[in-house]
């Protein structure tokens, strides 16, 4: 009589065709936990972004009219030039020279605040002012008289006169308008200035309005918060929204 034949253990069996396997349930830690993971890696790029790559950054004042007016809003690129870190008053590495003709934010040297201004020289050019003209190199940059100024594009008191005049300049790649007021100007000449290495030369586009490096000289580079690119926003002292500006790139 024959044994009988041993038979192999039965393999698990697999799920019909079309049949999805159940997996087990997720629990309510594992979903906080991805959660938790997906809101700090939100919170960690947009703290890269604001102190590497760009910042917002709103006008105050009238120093840059008619180019960006007070409560306009731009973006700056804060790559453009360096890495500069919250808190700081020099940037923790340079790696860059502003260009001729951009708008920057600047630290202060007077005071410490955050300033927006222009690049008018950069590290051995030799400048003067001459009669609200500026000279670089022994030569005066490009310009030309542009009419008066339009009213929708600067500070005043709608009971006040002025003869507020605009100018264009060309500096670079970049050319632009700068103001003009008479019964602002402080000076209109001012003695030749040499740029020490490591440094720029700003000065605000209102030309009579400005706290720039004709009162406290050249900037140290390390300064340089970043590169203002384009108005993002702006609204008027009353509050309406100038839309016409929105999206502006500027020169």
């Amino acid at each position: 009589m024959s044994e009988p034949s041993e038979q192999p253990p039965e393999s698990p069996r697999a799920p019909a065709p079309g049949v999805k396997r159940e997996e087990p349930a997720e629990t309510s830690w594992q979903r906080t936990s991805a959660n938790l993971k997906t809101i700090g890696g939100a919170v960690l790029l947009a703290f890269f972004i604001r102190i590497v790559l760009f910042e917002p950054f709103e006008i105050e004042g009238p120093s840059m009219e008619p180019t960006l007016l007070n409560r306009d809003r731009v973006v700056v690129a804060k790559f453009m030039y360096g890495l500069y870190l919250p808190f700081m008053k020099d940037a923790a590495l340079t790696w860059g020279v502003p260009e001729l003709g951009d708008v920057v934010i600047v630290k202060s040297p007077a005071d410490d605040i955050d300033i927006v201004k222009r690049v008018i020289g950069l590290p051995g050019d030799r400048l003067e002012l001459r009669e609200d003209v500026v000279w670089r190199n022994g030569r005066p940059i490009t310009h030309r008289p542009a009419g008066p100024c339009d009213a929708a594009l600067r500070s005043f008191d709608p009971d006040e006169e002025s003869s507020c005049e605009w100018t264009e300049e060309s500096m670079g790649d970049e050319t632009y308008r700068t103001s003009h007021d008479p019964a602002y100007a402080p000076f209109t000449s001012a003695s030749v200035t040499t740029v020490p290495p490591g440094y720029i030369f700003i000065l605000g586009d209102h030309r009579d309005r400005s706290n720039d490096s004709r009162y406290f000289g050249p900037v140290p580079i390390a300064r340089v918060k970043g590169k203002a690119l384009a108005i993002y926003w702006s609204t008027a002292d009353d509050g309406q929204f100038r839309g016409d500006r929105f999206f502006k790139v500027l020169h």
